[in-house]
């Protein structure tokens, strides 16, 4: 990485000139994501020592040895995602490597469904495949006990083996197609040349060098996806209710909604996170510094892999993956919103369109799907500015202060969504800005911030790609730094900003722990509202709801898939 002096950044310019305002930007930006992201990590601390009526106390903490839960639900969190990211690693790497890197046939439009498969809401999902799986009415359940004369259900998504795979089917394993395809699509294939020319085959070639190279985006993936699935509660909560699988998220939940409500506790085990998600921080920080994994420069040439007769044959198998993590679940979302009453095949009368009237004749609607829209594309926005101005700063900036930048930017995805909520409910409300509270200003800087870990990580392993000299030959040809930036940083990141967006975008669609304690009557998201048919067990019309948000985040996707490969173009 570049060692130049800051006085060499602008050199048409005097140094004096040229330095000061710039470095003293970068100073103040610095400063001031810092204490965002500080803030609700902070209250969250000052509050798991503060209970509701006496002083400082450590009585939160002490509360968490004596929460008979606790040591069952630390135990399934590892497990399930220790399982459930393992085997989604696996099949994450080899299918980017098919859709980027290789001629498989299609392609683009697989990559595309992968995209879908991660946009759809995950509660509806969930519902699609509680119609196939329950052990009581499921259809699928049904059809195997008919056919083999088996006496009780063989499946079962009610069980910790239904959780992993629900979390496989609804957005872990498209996340890491989505994040790792753009890594392997930009990847130099000169360097998979020299190692066959060696005598090296394309395997050995995938192993000992494709791999290797990408490894900062490879252990972003993996990163991000221990540090969210630690987060996970929604899924745990619906499926492991029935059989009494708690993970740490939903004892966190459980203690916000007690009678009275333990704040402190729930404060208290939430930091608890703050620690192995610091841990992942400094461990991204090491595997990913350093200039060894520049895969974009000047000479850079893309050249996807033949597969020879195994093209048609992986290309069918990579189809029929995609349609079971989108065609199927959507299907039975459609088919849950149109029954009579969730789940009974039985009734004289199985399919209406009786709730998408009510939904749509109901007032509140529309005010929940324009509050959505403007939520998810301002958080889209705002986190795509912020991810590309920190990323930048930390990948290729030396300064102790950039250690602390970088720090900061993993501390939202160590704040479970309910703590996070709270934890801005009362910086807003402690603020004296009433007008705060209840506005769709409030939920779209929560959003984006809480989104921010992994909005830079995606961008910060792509800036690790490009070649410092890139940079370096703009500002000898008397580009200044912005310039720079604008006409060559941001379109060689183009595709992987798009990705950032789109994901954000969705992530504000469908979030609800971020947003629970934020809205009102007057901001309040669709998500929300599917979740309030789903307390009230309308789970039809929560159907409904989920088909819409999916529509929308569909929509979504093939805008961003457009503009994406417009911009790659370009």
């Amino acid at each position: 990485m570049s060692t130049r002096s800051p006085a060499t950044l602008h050199p048409t310019l005097p140094a004096r000139r040229r330095v000061r305002p710039l470095w003293l930007a970068c100073a103040a930006f610095v400063a001031l994501f810092a204490a965002a992201m500080l803030a609700p990590l902070a209250t969250a601390l000052v509050g798991s020592f503060e209970p509701p009526v006496s002083g400082y106390t450590l009585q939160g903490w002490l509360a968490l040895w004596n929460e008979p839960r606790l040591a069952k639900a630390l135990a399934n969190s590892i497990g399930l995602t220790v399982v459930t990211q393992c085997i989604a690693m696996t099949l994450g790497i080899g299918l980017a490597w098919l859709i980027g890197r290789t001629d498989l046939p299609g392609r683009r439009w697989l990559e595309f469904a992968f995209w879908i498969s991660f946009f759809l809401p995950s509660l509806a999902v969930v519902q699609g495949w509680t119609l196939l799986l329950d052990p009581h009415y499921g259809l699928l359940n049904t059809w195997l006990m008919r056919s083999f004369g088996l006496s009780g259900a063989p499946l079962d998504i009610y069980s910790w083996g239904g959780i992993v795979f629900a979390h496989l089917a609804t957005t872990t394993v498209s996340a890491k197609v989505m994040m790792l395809t753009p890594a392997f699509q930009a990847m130099d294939a000169r360097l998979e040349e020299a190692a066959v020319m060696a005598g090296d085959s394309r395997w050995q070639a995938l192993r000992r060098i494709t791999l290797p190279v990408l490894r900062p985006a490879i252990m972003v993936a993996a990163l991000l996806g221990v540090v969210y699935a630690l987060q996970s509660f929604e899924t745990e909560l619906v499926l492991g209710s029935p059989r009494n699988i708690d993970v740490y998220s939903t004892v966190i939940y459980d203690l916000t909604r007690s009678d009275p409500i333990d704040f402190a506790g729930a404060f208290a085990l939430g930091n608890m996170v703050v620690v192995v998600t610091l841990a992942f921080a400094w461990v991204s920080r090491r595997v990913s510094s350093g200039e060894g994994h520049v895969t974009i420069s000047g000479h850079a040439r893309t050249q996807p892999v033949a597969l020879g007769r195994w093209r048609w044959p992986l290309g069918v198998l990579v189809g029929a993956f995609a349609l079971l993590l989108t065609a199927i679940p959507l299907l039975f979302l459609v088919a849950s919103s149109l029954m009579t009453r969730f789940g009974f095949f039985g009734l004289p009368q199985v399919w209406s369109t009786s709730h998408w009237r009510s939904v749509l004749q109901d007032s509140g609607f529309i005010d929940a799907l324009t509050n959505t829209l403007v939520l998810a594309g301002g958080s889209a926005l705002l986190a795509v500015a912020l991810s590309i101005l920190v990323a930048y700063l930390i990948v290729r900036l030396r300064h102790r202060a950039i250690a602390v930048l970088e720090l900061a930017s993993w501390i939202p995805s160590s704040i479970p969504g309910v703590l996070f909520s709270l934890a801005w409910l009362w910086l807003i409300l402690r603020s004296g800005v009433d007008g705060l509270y209840g506005s769709t200003a409030s939920l779209i800087l929560v959003v984006a911030l809480a989104w921010m870990t992994m909005a830079v990580q995606l961008v910060r392993s792509q800036l690790l790609q490009i070649s410092p000299q890139l940079e370096e030959a703009a500002q000898v040809a008397g580009a200044s730094h912005f310039k720079m930036l604008r006409t060559v940083v941001v379109p060689l990141c183009a595709r992987t900003l798009v990705v950032v967006g789109v994901m954000v975008f969705v992530s504000a669609i469908r979030d609800v722990g971020h947003v629970a304690l934020l809205t009102t009557g007057n901001n309040q998201p669709l998500s929300i509202l599917q979740l309030g048919l789903l307390t009230e067990g309308r789970n039809e019309a929560a159907a409904v709801i989920g088909v819409i948000l999916a529509a929308t985040a569909i929509v979504a996707a093939l805008i961003a898939r457009r503009l994406g490969y417009s911009l790659a173009r370009h």
